[in-house]
């Protein structure tokens, strides 16, 4: 986040082969009914019969049988074609280590023209229509699984059979695209398949249940690109961008993700940093200056925002203060350790627990020469903890404005809707007129992380029958949609 004037808070390439599935389940009704699938046996050029090749077979079985379901629906009845080029699993460690390709994938023509192309990478080669990835341990993707599970392999996976159905419909022919455009296609198309897997309509992903899925989220959220240090570095977008993308899929559907229309409904917000110094820091401020009690930025400009909105419906917003304490004073929960009190207007927080929402964000570290990464998961986010202080003042608005409820399910999911349309108001450029808060280009994954991890807790709001993919939809509605919206 930032204070005017101090400090403050791989293009898709396409290729096709047919996936064989050597056992199922069986199905009544369009639903299996196993109890669990046998493993998939695909051909795969390279693979080492290894737990996460294995995850990924598993994975591509069951998404290509939801294509060949769903297929038609967007090609005008036309059949799926299996893939051209082929599976590839690739050592990647060998490859940089040695800078040279061996064996199978020495055939694929994204990594002929570019040795690194598969290192940390998964991807979908238009030039041969082949998908390959890199199998290492101590990879990206192997990491991923470890900690996230089999059903963020199967979003990764997801992700890149959607560029195979955007290659079919002949999407990556358009000149008007750019690559952004593209994989926001392919998150949508991966959400598409993760409401098949919620219904149990996968075999080797039966088990799906929303936790899951909201731990997958995290971890697709984890393997995000890193903040762009130019306009022409941007390509698969922010969390934010990509988990609103995956959600509208999980809503909508593959005939949303493949309309006609679908690229001129995504607006998109990664950016880059406008300085060395927002860079350095990664757009924070200090913890001391979010929940500083005398002359606080977020505090004062929460005031602003609300102030001008109920003078739009012909209210008057009186203006919220904070304060330090181990629970709220009106908290019904003895874990609560944050939130709004209507009785005097104030929003209470334990100075310890939000700390640890303001180091909470995941990430990943990497060796440049071996491929090799850490995941990390106490990274500063100033913005982690402004959200749930968003959140708090969407609860005051409640009251204020309206004398509705700040207890339930409606109300977190409203006051969540609340704090997106506050975020798209200051998530403008540094020393707009009008604003002297405004967000930095890390700060909306940074919300988006909180949505599905902290803002649940019972330290803060507690779940109250939501998931995090709840919390996602509704701040990326408020977001997009406005404060009426909520």
């Amino acid at each position: 986040m930032s204070v005017r004037h101090r400090r403050r808070l791989v293009p898709a390439v396409v290729t096709a082969l047919a996936l064989v599935l050597t056992g199922c389940a069986d199905v009544v009704d369009g639903r299996p009914h196993a109890a669990s699938a046998p493993n998939a046996h695909l051909q795969v050029k390279g693979a080492d019969d290894g737990k996460f090749d294995q995850t990924v077979q598993n994975a591509l079985s069951d998404i290509e049988a939801f294509w060949r379901r769903n297929f038609p629906k967007v090609s005008g009845g036309k059949a799926l074609t299996p893939l051209k080029g082929g599976l590839y699993s690739v050592d990647g460690l060998q490859v940089a280590r040695t800078g040279h390709l061996t064996g199978p994938v020495t055939q694929n023509a994204c990594a002929q023209k570019d040795t690194a192309f598969v290192v940390d990478n998964g991807a979908f080669c238009t030039l041969d229509d082949s998908i390959a990835w890199d199998r290492a341990p101590t990879h990206l993707f192997a990491q991923l699984a470890d900690k996230y599970g089999p059903l963020m392999v199967a979003l990764i996976f997801a992700h890149e059979f959607g560029h195979s159905i955007s290659y079919r419909l002949g999407v990556f022919d358009r000149d008007d695209l750019k690559v952004i455009d593209t994989e926001s296609q392919a998150d949508c198309a991966a959400g598409a398949w993760a409401a098949s897997a919620l219904k149990g309509e996968d075999p080797h992903f039966r088990n799906t249940t929303p936790a899951k899925l909201d731990n997958a989220l995290e971890g697709f959220l984890d393997g995000r690109d890193s903040t762009p240090d130019a306009p022409d570095e941007i390509s698969h977008g922010n969390g934010f961008d990509r988990l609103s993308a995956l959600a509208d899929g999980i809503a909508k559907g593959v005939t949303y993700c493949f309309s006609p229309g679908y690229f001129a409904s995504r607006t998109f917000t990664e950016r880059p940093f406008t300085s060395a110094q927002d860079a350095a820091d990664n757009g924070n401020q200090p913890f001391a200056d979010v929940v500083t009690l005398s002359n606080n930025g977020l505090v004062q400009d929460l005031n602003r925002f609300w102030t001008a909105a109920a003078k739009t419906i012909g209210k008057t917003f009186q203006p919220v203060k904070i304060a330090e304490a181990n629970h709220p004073k009106c908290a019904a929960d003895s874990a609560s350790e944050f939130g709004y009190c209507a009785d005097d207007n104030t929003v209470y927080f334990n100075r310890a627990f939000a700390q640890t929402v303001y180091s909470s964000l995941p990430g990943v570290t990497s060796d440049r020469t071996t491929g090799n990464v850490t995941l990390v998961s106490d990274q500063p986010a100033d913005f982690a903890l402004g959200v749930l202080f968003a959140i708090a003042w969407g609860m005051a608005v409640r009251h204020q404005l309206f004398g509705r409820s700040q207890s339930d399910k409606a109300a977190l999911l409203a006051a969540v809707c609340y704090s997106g349309a506050y975020s798209k108001n200051i998530n403008i450029a540094e020393g707009a007129p009008g604003h002297e808060f405004t967000l930095s280009p890390a700060d909306l994954d940074e919300a988006t992380s909180a949505m599905l991890d902290q803002v649940g807790k019972p330290e803060a709001y507690g779940a109250r029958g939501t998931t995090g993919l709840d919390r996602i939809q509704s701040f990326v509605k408020g977001y997009k949609q406005g404060v009426s919206s909520c």
